[in-house]
């Protein structure tokens, strides 16, 4: 049987046999599969971008973190699918509560996704980390 086997794989002739053919189509479905994975973690990437930089928006204009921040922050994240411990973390030299004008400050969304085929196997942990900067335009006195 072994010899059969081993003897099929390696003929050289110009017909394709049953176990190639398989072989063949279960290797196409498997790279389809990594590429389409993939392009799913590129736009999470691209959402967490998004996300950040509408945080350093509204930080901006209202001088600090409040309710709101937090408000849009779960606006932002309720549409993304297959994303796990979704956080923003703030910088600031103060406190990120009252960023007095021309301070700058930096706003950091972090996310896990997984690599893990059409069955969702979750094989490879992928940490994605999205960044932004700003300087506060609110006055406090």
């Amino acid at each position: 049987m072994n010899g059969k086997l081993k003897q099929l794989l390696q003929s050289e002739k110009g017909e394709a046999s049953y176990i190639s053919s398989f072989l063949f189509i279960l290797i196409t479905v498997i790279l389809i599969t990594f590429i389409i994975n993939v392009f799913h973690i590129i736009s999470v990437k691209q959402e967490l971008d998004h996300c950040a930089d509408q945080l350093v928006k509204q930080i901006q204009l209202t001088g600090g973190t409040n309710g709101g921040t937090d408000s849009l922050f779960s606006f932002l994240t309720s549409q993304m699918n297959d994303v796990e411990n979704l956080s923003y973390q703030i910088d600031a030299s103060g406190s990120p509560d009252k960023i007095q004008i021309g301070s700058p400050f930096y706003v950091t969304v972090t996310g896990r996704c997984y690599l893990g085929g059409f069955w969702k196997f979750n094989l490879v942990p992928i940490n994605i980390r999205a960044q932004g900067a700003g300087v506060s335009e609110h006055y406090w006195k």
